[in-house]
């Protein structure tokens, strides 16, 4: 005589959120990721106008519109790691206690990137906006290492007076 197993099939919701989470492949090597999101023009190269200093322990300010984002770089740790903590976000007061990683691990002679927003996760309201932007401008990550040109937010040129203003001293 054969039993049946019940199947519960009730619908479970998690209590937690997921944070932001993407990986990216890239034909470069570790080294040349990781310099794009640790050098001022190439992080302007793809994502948005930058000023201050992308090394561990030194202050990135992003220009955003007209708006400012100012991270504390936690971590650079060459070719692997770089870790953001956001101070400031104008734009998306979300964002500020949040932090970013970037993970880089060698795959063959190219790299795979794991990206974290620790903290920005659905029950944010600007979650879905977030997530859309990080989608274009991990991209243009992308892009900007491999084919040498990403799809940043516009110009730095526009912004030559705020970068200077703003540069690492």
């Amino acid at each position: 005589m054969r039993k049946e197993l019940a199947v519960n099939t009730t619908t479970i919701t998690p209590t937690t959120t997921t944070d932001l989470r993407s990986t990216k492949s890239f034909v470069a090597a570790p080294d040349a990721v990781f310099s794009a999101l640790t050098d001022i023009d190439a992080l302007t190269g793809w994502w948005t106008p930058a000023a201050g200093g992308a090394h561990a322990g030194e202050t990135l300010r992003f220009l955003m519109g007209d708006q400012e984002v100012v991270m504390r770089v936690d971590e650079a740790d060459r070719p692997s790691r770089v870790r953001w903590s956001v101070l400031v976000c104008e734009p998306a007061s979300d964002w500020v206690g949040t932090s970013i990683t970037f993970q880089l691990e060698p795959v063959g002679s190219g790299t795979e990137l794991h990206f974290h927003h620790h903290g920005l996760n659905p029950d944010l309201e600007c979650f879905e906006n977030c997530q859309a932007g990080w989608t274009h401008f991990l991209a243009s990550l992308v892009d900007y290492v491999d084919r040498g040109a990403g799809s940043p937010n516009p110009p730095a040129e526009r912004f030559a007076a705020w970068r200077a203003e703003h540069a690492a001293h």
